[in-house]
């Protein structure tokens, strides 16, 4: 399927049709996992990828300490792209959107990407609930109590290798 494919996309058993899945990755232990279940899914349903990235600047921190050295975002945000493209490159059959990086805080900056691209299905990774978290909510909880299209939570599955 090409971006500019107007065919239907395939339903699912659902009668659900998903044509684009917003795909963050954060670097951590089950981002392969969610990136195959993504690519998986979207072969499923002919759909197209967008990949995600969010630099966040860390909460807690005061805001008089949250200065950012000259090129050092600019730096963050290539480095970024580049992690993305790495990925976008291992599927290279498979249709990408552009990928996305941003800088803020990662559930609220998922929902408004997922927004801007009209995503169907969110694709995130599961994490494990760690301190604050226990009160205020991990980002995967927090994008699916919040967005305004599905989410497929990925769970870690034993055996599985981050890509090096």
């Amino acid at each position: 399927m090409s971006p500019d494919d107007t065919r239907a996309p395939a339903a699912g058993p659902t009668g659900v049709a998903y044509r684009k899945l917003l795909v963050p990755l954060d670097g951590s232990l089950i981002a392969q996992q969610v990136f195959l279940t993504a690519v998986q899914l979207a072969r499923l349903f002919g759909a197209q990828i967008h990949l995600l990235h969010v630099l966040e600047i860390e909460p807690a921190l005061p805001p008089a300490a949250h200065f950012v050295p000259d090129g050092l975002e600019a730096k963050l945000l290539s480095e970024g792209h580049a992690v993305l493209q790495r990925w976008m490159s291992s599927a290279a059959d498979q249709v990408f959107g552009p990928p996305h990086v941003v800088v803020g805080d990662p559930w609220r900056r998922i929902l408004d990407v997922a927004r801007e691209i009209g995503a169907d299905v969110i694709v995130i990774g599961s994490h494990r609930y760690r301190g604050v978290d226990r009160l205020l909510g991990t980002v995967s909880a927090k994008v699916v109590n919040h967005a305004g299209c599905d989410v497929l939570v990925v769970h870690h599955r034993s055996g599985t290798v981050p890509p090096g």
